[in-house]
């Protein structure tokens, strides 16, 4: 056999074996027979687990292959144990989807030891949409407002240091010279802290979104058990217009863009990611069914019957916003760690 002739077969072969000849896999034959898990980084029964079992119930549907979802709750330290999963321990192929605190970000770029995740390299799918975080006592405290709470100490709930309920009564408190006391440990997210506020074990809590305590809890609003000290966020929730933001608290520059930082977060909201190897086809895959997933009618009535704030947007339109966090100037991180006793 001529040298050229067997050359060339041996570079054909070394071609076809190597994998670069052989054809990618389309979405229908990856996904078809599949399971994508969503992992959710509280304990059922809260905002988090009900936006994901509501997306988890559509979602398929718009997936080429059609497969099976099935949502999981992985609670622990405000959710650092299941973002560490997916980003570092879980399938990197988009089978898994991370649904946690919109606080993670923000706790990596802040310093916290226990991160195994960089924010700015997640692999946003999208937002089923933020709200603004809220600090709010039972109707029973004597601590009704902001002001009260600066003249008298009042116990608040809360689930880990890297969460909302530590991080803004904690910031408050630093700022404007509040007297919360939060007290962490409480698993699994909204169920064990309002659990805990009815018994009286606490008087408050320092981190729920609007949104999320009108998903799990719309019957304390309307039934006025609740007193609203302040909300965390860009602009007044429509329906808490009289209830001050932290925001015009602030006095200085400086004192204002630590809180734009720390109010971002209540931007991403409920939004979904996947670990940044997972192949770029497949997150178009199911960034297109996300989005998709936001406009169908049967999700959409079904948000409405659950009294469920919808404000989605895409993945690209929060990759956008995490990557802005990511580039907040260092001096700025750093005094807010300070001021937020960051000690994780």
């Amino acid at each position: 056999m001529p040298i050229r002739a067997t050359l060339t077969g041996a570079l054909a072969a070394a071609f076809l074996l190597s994998g670069a000849g052989v054809r990618a896999q389309t979405a229908v034959e990856f996904y078809k027979g599949k399971t994508i898990n969503i992992i959710v980084g509280f304990g059922a029964g809260g905002g988090y687990d009900l936006y994901a079992r509501l997306v988890g119930r559509f979602i398929g549907e718009y997936i080429p292959g059609n497969p099976k979802v099935v949502v999981q709750n992985m609670d622990g330290a405000g959710s650092v144990r299941a973002a560490n999963y997916v980003y570092t321990g879980a399938p990197k192929d988009g089978t898994v989807i991370a649904a946690v605190n919109q606080n993670m970000p923000m706790y990596q770029l802040l310093g916290g030891k226990a991160a195994q995740f960089d924010a700015a390299k997640m692999t946003w799918l999208g937002t089923m949409g933020g709200s603004n975080g809220l600090l709010y006592t039972w109707h029973t405290s004597k601590v009704k407002t902001i002001e009260d709470a600066m003249k008298t100490p009042v116990t608040l709930g809360g689930t880990g240091t890297n969460s909302d309920s530590h991080i803004f009564p904690t910031l408050i408190n630093n700022m404007i010279g509040t007297k919360f006391r939060v007290i962490n440990g409480y698993a699994g997210g909204s169920k064990e802290v309002h659990l805990a506020l009815e018994r009286g074990e606490v008087e408050g809590r320092g981190g729920n979104s609007w949104s999320s305590l009108l998903s799990s809890n719309r019957d304390w609003v309307e039934q006025k058990k609740l007193n609203f000290l302040v909300q965390i966020g860009f602009e007044p929730e429509p329906e808490l217009r009289a209830v001050p933001m932290l925001q015009s608290l602030m006095k200085t520059y400086d004192e204002r863009k630590i809180v734009d930082l720390v109010s971002l977060p209540t931007v991403l909201g409920y939004a979904q990611w996947v670990a940044p190897e997972v192949p770029a086809d497949r997150v178009e895959t199911l960034r297109a069914a996300y989005a998709a997933t936001m406009k169908d009618p049967g999700f959409l009535a079904e948000t409405r019957k659950l009294g469920v704030p919808l404000r989605p947007d895409t993945g690209a339109a929060v990759e956008t916003l995490v990557k802005r966090v990511a580039n907040t100037p260092k001096p700025v991180l750093l005094e807010a760690a300070r001021l937020l006793e960051w000690k994780d």
